[in-house]
């Protein structure tokens, strides 16, 4: 028997959930972060409020975006755990993600280059997984990658994603936020495919790594007008410490036409495997792709790395004997200084860094020396190299 519309307020209780507090809103509802009472886990729901927006579509759509993400089954994409009605509501059960979103995280402050192309690497590894699938995500942007606190990323929000690359499923009211990642085809309204996505993903990256977007304007037409027509910076220009390889990268990403872009997801991460960015072997998880193949030929291992800090090289040091235990009995005070500095530049790699370089280091010079050759730009050398304690 009903009991009336569902009241979904912070503290209240809806079949085994109880709502802690509200992560988001959107045109299409809320994103809760509940918890379990059975399970006691914690998760997300997210529901389709009435009245939130009028067009007949989005309970389609809503559940359109249930079926879909219930078949992609990846460690970068937020899984679904389970769909369920409470009254006249269907409520969606995600995974929860500690963290934020990468439009949060962009706000923060600069991103390095390494770390940024570490984290579109793993939206391309995901976006590969789901373009196997035929999902095409439609809707590719920093506020829908999450960041969890070790550096993993998980996309989120397929509302408009599709199996059939219906150019209707954009629909009047998209954000004009949306609008400076969308392909040409898709302003267009055109039939998009996976290269649709790609387009979306090199706009991210030129915004992470340059701080704006590649298309300026203030109003739909502004935008198409700046996507169709306008040609973008090359990002050395705004960044000049980028490598070339990869602003030419990102320009192959931004081509106006399809053709002319990258084809694949696993064609776009092998380009930017070849940018000059060494890759140590790494046993972190949060470094690592999932092993799933990318495109005939140019796939990475379970056990290859994302791309990580290049390295500068050091004058070599005599060889020490391999033993079990660190050639130098280290303050952990003197480390953790360490890592608190070299986290500045190069984020919650540091802890590892630190941890290798401190097992070969005989002193707090030699230390900071061995990290210092583990950031790319010069200048930001200089800058970790004089935070070493006298």
């Amino acid at each position: 028997m009903s009991t009336g519309p569902t009241i979904f307020e912070v503290g209240t209780t809806i079949g085994d959930y109880q709502i802690i507090s509200v992560i988001g809103r959107g045109g299409m509802g809320k994103v809760f972060k509940v918890r379990n009472l059975l399970s006691d886990r914690i998760e997300a729901m997210k529901v389709l409020l009435p009245g939130t927006d009028p067009r007949a579509d989005l309970a389609e759509r809503f559940l359109r975006e249930i079926k879909v993400v219930a078949a992609l089954e990846h460690p970068g994409i937020a899984s679904l755990r389970t769909a369920l009605r409470a009254n006249d509501q269907i409520l969606m059960i995600m995974e929860y993600v500690e963290g934020m979103s990468l439009h949060s995280r962009m706000l923060q402050g600069p991103i390095d280059t390494p770390r940024a192309v570490r984290f579109i690497q793993q939206v391309l590894d995901a976006l590969a997984f789901a373009h196997r699938q035929g999902v095409v995500h439609r809707d590719i942007k920093p506020s829908n990658i999450l960041v969890a606190p070790n550096d993993t990323i998980k996309l989120t929000d397929f509302g408009i994603a599709s199996r059939s690359g219906d150019p209707r499923l954009t629909g009047e009211g998209v954000a004009l936020g949306s609008l400076f990642y969308m392909s040409p085809e898709q302003m267009k309204a055109e039939a998009v495919d996976a290269r649709s996505d790609l387009y979306s993903v090199g706009v991210t990256l030129y915004e992470m790594v340059t701080g704006q977007p590649p298309v300026q304007g203030t109003s739909f037409y502004s935008i198409l007008k700046a996507h169709m027509e306008g040609k973008p910076r090359p990002a050395t220009e705004l960044a000049p410490h980028l490598p070339p390889e990869l602003s030419r990268v990102i320009s192959k990403s931004l081509e106006k036409l399809p053709e002319a872009r990258f084809q694949s997801a696993g064609e776009f991460y092998a380009a930017l495997s070849r940018v000059a960015l060494e890759r140590p072997s790494i046993s972190d998880p949060a470094m690592m792709v999932s092993g799933l193949p990318l495109s005939d030929g140019d796939a990475p291992t379970a056990t290859m790395p994302i791309n990580v800090p290049a390295r500068v090289e050091a004058t070599p040091t005599p060889a020490v004997p391999q033993t079990s235990t660190t050639s130098k009995s280290w303050d952990p005070a003197v480390l953790e200084n360490a890592r608190k500095n070299l986290a500045l530049f190069v984020g919650p790699m540091a802890k590892f860094l630190v941890s290798r370089a401190a097992k070969n280091a005989r002193s707090v010079a030699e230390l900071y020396q061995e990290l210092a050759s583990e950031i790319a730009s010069p200048k930001d050398r200089e800058k970790f190299l004089r935070s070493q304690p006298l």
